[in-house]
């Protein structure tokens, strides 16, 4: 019984493992294709009100990010609400005041997949300078989730945004 399951488990896994390769296959192949061009309503077209939610990671700590398709937005986290300003969308190799170059700037793209948000933490709406920016790039077939870097103290973080739905 036990070598039944085993071989089971093994056909199971190898089943798993060749779909596994058959979607990266065909997610890196054409991922140029016009399927995969991003716009500004991907990351903010989320029903008639223009504005998509995630829920959002970042080192751990978790909040939901609200963006508006005009670049502004807002981050709700431990009964705060902090406001964010985003630039969307951003080729890989576009240089971004206060941020550089993308993660991704080896890669000559034009998918427009990246944004750059910065969260102001510090409630301080006129200075600019201690907002904590994120630098993240949209999933470019699902187009429903974002991973990225932020930094904070010149320490680089990892972030991860997911479950894109309208704001309510």
């Amino acid at each position: 019984m036990n070598n039944c399951m085993e071989r089971m488990m093994t056909r199971k896994m190898m089943r798993i493992a060749a779909i596994a390769v058959i979607s990266a296959v065909g997610l890196f192949s054409g991922i140029e294709s016009a399927e995969a061009q991003v716009s500004v309503g991907d990351f903010a077209g989320c029903g008639s009100n223009k504005a998509c939610q995630y829920d959002i990671v970042w080192d751990g700590h978790q909040g939901t990010l609200q963006l508006y398709a005009n670049g502004s937005g807002w981050l709700l986290a431990g009964g705060n609400r902090h406001v964010v300003r985003a630039r969307l969308p951003a080729d890989p190799q576009t240089n971004v005041p206060g941020v550089s170059k993308g993660p991704g700037y080896r890669t000559d793209s034009n998918l427009h997949h990246r944004i750059v948000f910065w969260v102001d933490f510090a409630n301080t709406p006129d200075n600019f300078g201690d907002d904590q920016p994120f630098d993240g790039y949209l999933m470019t077939q699902s187009k429903n989730a974002i991973a990225g870097v932020t930094w904070w103290r010149n320490i680089v973080f990892g972030f991860y945004a997911a479950n894109k739905r309208p704001v309510p």
